[in-house]
């Protein structure tokens, strides 16, 4: 077994080789690749993805997404690790350890993870490199019924009866669409307008950058637009290589949009970041003057009447709790939790993410 890492100024050569286009499983699509190397934060030597070859069979991979922190009153480097595979057929033979082990001793120990399949938590807390992990509390909204996209993924009888869940779904669903016809949706204050927006203003940039100083991250306007450009999930239908890499990267419906919000004087009071995919939205990035949150709440109920969404999660301890408070259309809204690892090398008790950090935003 060898490993074999890319850098942001390797990895498009890697993925146009015809070495990539042989392997029966692809450590990384093409447009993430190509959205790696374009991170307006990570440096050409960056080391981005770890590769187990076992006879020029991919067996494992770990991507790791360059960052910065402002840490201790300066700028720091570091990483997300993320999409971290083994290959079914390799398990048992430590291979993941190496992969893992390689990939922190690359980035000086310095790598956090978030956004991780629930049945990994206790295998990351047992690798020694990380403090206890810290949790965000979310909350989660449902406008209507979806068992078949929820319960499957718990395995079990679920994933057998899936079927059976999406008969539900579409009987329940009938009824449940007519008491959403007759929903008035929420009227927003006259004195505010928004709209959606490709570009970033620099009355909006002046606005992020001065919320932003309550982050360690603070993805700016060259952040936000690279994230817009560069998509790790495609919107259209399964192909060829979308079937030979293990995680999401196409997607019936997804897509970003900005939305800026004016007061009566034409000031910019907020700013988001919407990521709707399939019939669940989402809010990666959040920026406001205080005070807006029940208007920006209302306007997130009409968003999913409009898109007809299923679900909506929000982690933004302001909008969270508007939205606990708040009478809505939800049929069931529930806590919902996120863990965070941090690095033993980095001290940081309970850090202010936004819910898009890391590569939450990219799925």
């Amino acid at each position: 077994m060898e490993i074999k890492y890319y850098t942001t100024g390797t990895i498009l050569e890697f993925v146009s080789s015809g070495f990539f286009s042989k392997l029966k499983n692809i450590p990384i699509s093409k447009h993430r690749a190509l959205s790696y190397a374009y991170n307006p934060r990570a440096a050409a030597s960056d080391k981005i993805l770890f590769v187990a070859f076992e006879n020029d069979e991919v067996a494992g991979y770990l991507g790791a997404l360059p960052e910065k922190i402002f840490y201790q009153g300066e700028w720091k480097r570091i990483s997300w690790l993320s999409c971290f595979w083994i290959d079914p057929k390799y398990r048992g033979k430590n291979i993941s350890k190496q992969l893992f082990d390689f990939a922190m001793k690359e980035w000086d120990n310095t790598a956090m993870i978030t956004n991780m399949k629930p049945g990994t938590l206790k295998i990351y807390e047992r690798t020694g490199y990380f403090h206890a992990p810290f949790t965000r509390v979310g909350i989660r909204g449902y406008l209507r019924f979806n068992l078949a996209e929820i319960l499957p993924p718990r395995g079990g009888i679920f994933v057998r009866i899936k079927p059976v869940l999406q008969l539900f779904d579409f009987i329940l669903n009938l009824a449940n669409s007519i008491r959403l016809v007759f929903y008035p949706g929420y009227k927003l204050d006259s004195d505010l307008r928004y709209e959606y927006v490709e570009e970033i203003s620099p009355e909006t940039e002046k606005l992020i950058n001065n919320c932003n100083q309550s982050y360690p991250i603070q993805r700016g306007k060259q952040e936000l637009e690279w994230i817009n450009r560069y998509p790790w999930v495609l919107e259209q239908e399964e192909d060829v290589d979308s079937r030979r890499y293990y995680f999401s990267s196409v997607s019936k419906r997804f897509f970003c949009q900005n939305v800026e919000f004016r007061n009566e004087t034409g000031t910019v009071t907020a700013f988001l970041m919407l990521s709707i995919r399939n019939n669940h939205l989402t809010v990666p990035y959040a920026f406001f003057n205080k005070g807006m949150e029940s208007a920006l709440v209302k306007f997130l109920f009409n968003s999913m009447l409009d898109f007809q969404l299923n679900m909506l999660t929000v982690f933004h301890p302001e909008l969270s709790e508007e939205i606990r408070k708040t009478k809505s259309p939800f049929l069931y809204k529930k806590k919902i939790l996120r863990p965070y690892f941090i690095p033993k090398t980095l001290d940081l008790p309970e850090p202010a993410f936004q819910d898009g950090d890391g590569d939450c935003v990219f799925t």
